[in-house]
């Protein structure tokens, strides 16, 4: 499989050195991460001045700029081959519920969602922790299985782990993600930050949907107004 590999936590950090050597065992993998951390960029772009690479390595580059830039220029300029994917991470800390608005992680990871296969944000749910080889094994195994998910056009799998130091086999759940919590309900399926909390893997479809009906129906009275 041909992967883009990118990060928000910066080219240096261990999260997405993990995931590089994991990944590059069995894929093509090409990285372009920003030169420094850009956490809590979420979807944010560089437009008022000119973005820099610099190759690090055969088919590694960083860039000074957000994690969405480093994907925009990697797929338009940089990477020697069309990516089937891009995975993003591993980020320190949980990306869960609202948080994903905020996140560098996802929003890097929705920059790739209309390649062959959903991109993956990938975060770990602890600060302190330092090896995150675990994690990277989890993104490893989904690869195995990615070709049999068919999510709707446009989505991303949201990956959270918890730390492998307090939960050493911990379940993977499907989970739901809430941008809004006072609007959870109680379902076959988790939420996100729940999962977590009683020591589950948690994996979430996710879909930034622009359009509803509801919407659309309440706002139409405002036209006999003009």
């Amino acid at each position: 499989m041909n992967i883009l590999l990118t990060n928000d936590d910066g080219i240096d950090h261990s999260g997405i050195k993990s995931l590089f050597l994991e990944l590059d065992k069995n894929h093509n993998v090409f990285v372009m991460a920003p030169d420094r951390n850009r956490s809590g960029f979420g979807s944010a772009i560089t437009f008022l001045t000119e973005t820099n690479a610099k190759k690090l390595e055969e088919n590694i580059y960083s860039l000074d700029g957000t994690p969405v830039d480093c994907v925009k220029n990697a797929l338009e300029y940089f990477c020697p081959f069309t990516p089937d994917i891009v995975v993003s991470g591993i980020n320190p800390g949980p990306n869960l519920g609202p948080v994903l608005l905020y996140s560098g992680t996802v929003g890097a990871a929705f920059e790739g969602r209309n390649l062959k296969f959903p991109p993956i944000a990938v975060s770990v749910a602890s600060f302190e922790i330092s090896d995150y080889s675990f994690a990277a094994s989890i993104v490893s195994q989904i690869l195995k299985k990615i070709n049999t998910i068919d999510l709707e056009p446009g989505s991303i799998l949201n990956l959270n782990v918890p730390d492998h130091n307090k939960f050493k086999t911990p379940e993977l759940k499907i989970t739901k993600t809430y941008l809004e919590e006072q609007y959870q309900i109680e379902e076959i399926f988790l939420n996100d930050q729940k999962c977590i909390e009683e020591g589950f893997i948690s994996l979430s479809p996710i879909k930034l949907e622009t359009v509803s009906s509801k919407n659309f129906s309440s706002l139409s009275s405002l036209l006999d107004e003009f």
